[in-house]
């Protein structure tokens, strides 16, 4: 499973119901543009993010490079219990790809990670948890075309 933190999108708006539509900046733009070939080694089958217009312009083109379609979740936003989101990553098949924030990582891994704007983790399964083995940092961080990959060794638990 590939756990994605959207693209950059500038600062925060304000009040969380301006930061729900908060767009990608030009930057963000790019990197996004860039996923689908960044990320052609990966087999994704399906693609879900959090309905922040930020995470929906980060795998648009990705899914319409795939032809999948994008699955909006709930469980994904800044604001989602840490046991919901659990739950809906525990039932993904390895082939997801999840588009969502850094606070919702940072939950996650225990707060002590990095998850720079557009990286993203390779995700396993080893036994009942979820283990981020590898992170991917973003194309545009990379020396070279594609992620640059750093193995790591930390438990979702």
């Amino acid at each position: 499973m590939l756990l994605l933190r959207h693209a950059s999108a500038g600062e925060k708006l304000g009040p969380p119901s301006l930061d729900r539509v908060r767009p990608l900046d030009a930057a963000g733009r790019a990197a996004a543009r860039d996923l689908p070939a960044a990320l052609a080694g990966f087999a994704i089958a399906r693609i879900l993010t959090s309905s922040h217009r930020r995470c929906l312009e980060s795998v648009r083109q990705l899914a319409e490079a795939r032809g999948l379609p994008v699955e909006r979740r709930e469980e994904l936003a800044p604001d989602a219990s840490l046991g919901d989101t659990k739950a809906l990553l525990e039932e993904l098949p390895d082939c997801a790809l999840v588009c969502t924030h850094r606070e919702v990582i940072e939950r996650l891994f225990d707060g002590d990670i990095e998850c720079e704007k557009g990286g993203a983790w390779v995700v396993e399964r080893r036994g009942s948890r979820l283990v981020p083995a590898t992170y991917l940092a973003p194309p545009a961080a990379a020396p070279r075309r594609g992620y640059a990959v750093a193995g790591i060794n930390r438990r979702i638990s």
